[in-house]
C-alpha cells in the first residue's frame, strides 16, 4: 500500500496553517510527507497516486489545541461543494472526489482545533502545545503501515519557524 501523509492549511490565517507547516517540517526526514498547502482540489492529482491518505488540517469543531484522529469517509454532497472554493477543499471532499474518480482510498485525519483563524496572526499558544502530541499520533498510525515517522528537533518550536518564514519575524 503506498501512504501519503499529507498537510493542508495557509499559514496567512492563522491556525489555519498548522497542517501545511506541519508537513513542511516532516518531509525533511520522511518521503511520504506532502505539503499541500492551500492548493485545495488542485492536490488531487498527486493524491491519486495513493492507497492511504493521512491529513494533517484544523477541525473548528474542535476546542481549541485539542487533537483528534478521525476517518474520512469522503462524499461529493452539493452542501460539502457548494460554497467551497477551489482552495478551500476540506479533506472529506477532497476524498470525495477521488471516490468519484474510482480511486479506492483509505483516509484519516488528525486534526487540531483552531483558535484563531484571523489573517496574518500567528498560531495559537493551543495549535503550537498541540505538534508533538499530532507527531506522536502520526507516528502510531504510520506504524500500522510498517512505516517510521522521522524527525529531528521540536515541533512545536518548528511550526514558530514556518509561520515566521510565512509572515515574517515578529517585531
Amino acid at each position: 500500500m503506498k501512504v501519503l501523509v499529507v498537510g493542508l492549511g495557509n499559514p496567512i490565517y492563522g491556525d489555519d496553517g498548522f497542517g501545511s507547516c506541519m508537513a513542511q517540517f516532516l518531509m525533511q526526514f520522511n518521503d511520504f510527507v506532502y505539503d499541500a498547502n492551500a492548493h485545495g482540489i488542485g492536490a488531487l492529482g498527486t493524491l491519486s497516486d495513493y492507497d492511504v491518505l493521512i491529513f494533517i488540517d484544523i477541525d473548528a469543531k474542535l476546542p481549541p489545541g485539542a487533537v483528534a484522529v478521525e476517518r474520512i469517509e469522503g462524499s461529493l454532497t452539493v452542501s460539502e461543494t457548494r460554497l467551497i472554493d477551489a482552495h478551500r477543499a476540506p479533506p472529506s471532499l477532497l476524498v470525495g472526489y477521488l471516490r468519484a474518480m474510482g480511486k479506492s482510498v483509505l483516509a484519516r485525519l488528525v486534526a487540531v482545533g483552531p483558535a484563531t483563524l484571523e489573517p496574518l496572526s500567528r498560531p495559537s499558544p493551543q495549535v503550537v502545545s498541540a505538534a508533538r502530541s499530532v507527531v506522536a499520533e502520526l507516528k502510531g498510525i504510520l506504524a500500522e503501515y510498517g512505516l517510521e515517522l522521522r524527525w529531528s528537533g521540536d515541533p512545536s518550536e518548528e511550526l514558530v519557524k514556518c509561520y515566521e518564514r510565512a509572515l515574517g519575524s515578529p517585531k
